[in-house]
């Protein structure tokens, strides 16, 4: 993967063309249940969509068959991340970031850190188990 390689909340933030990922031990994560568009999300969750069907710029519309398990929080000095395994799993630590800046709006720093990325969370879409 590459990636520009900073620091958030002293651990390692990686800043790719697209994505965002903070790598933490599962013990560091709170959580938290998250109010994203009309929805609380908690752990376990898992998100196909936040933003709006159809557009890509300024929304995580994740591909047939994936998605983020929302795992919960992470907070720095500042800012507030909320943390997801890609498709519920994790390699070598590392979780895929979302900046949390309240319930309408996250961002992503995109092109390795020189820019950002507002998600407008007008809807999120969360899969449901069939029992």
């Amino acid at each position: 993967m590459k990636a520009a390689v900073s620091e958030f909340g002293g651990k390692d933030f990686f800043m790719t063309v697209n994505a965002n990922f903070i790598r933490l031990g599962q013990e560091e994560i709170r959580e938290d249940f998250l109010h994203i568009a009309d929805k609380v999300i908690m752990p376990g969750d898992r998100i196909t969509l936040i933003g709006k069907p159809g557009r890509k710029a300024r929304s995580v519309h994740l591909n047939e068959n994936a998605f983020l398990e929302y795992k919960g929080t992470f907070t720095g000095e500042a800012h507030t991340l909320a943390v997801f395994a890609v498709n519920g799993s994790v390699s070598e630590g590392l979780y895929e970031s979302l900046f949390y800046l309240d319930h309408k709006q996250l961002c992503i720093m995109t092109n390795y850190g020189q820019s950002a990325t507002d998600i407008q969370a007008n809807e999120i879409h969360v899969l449901r188990e069939i029992k």
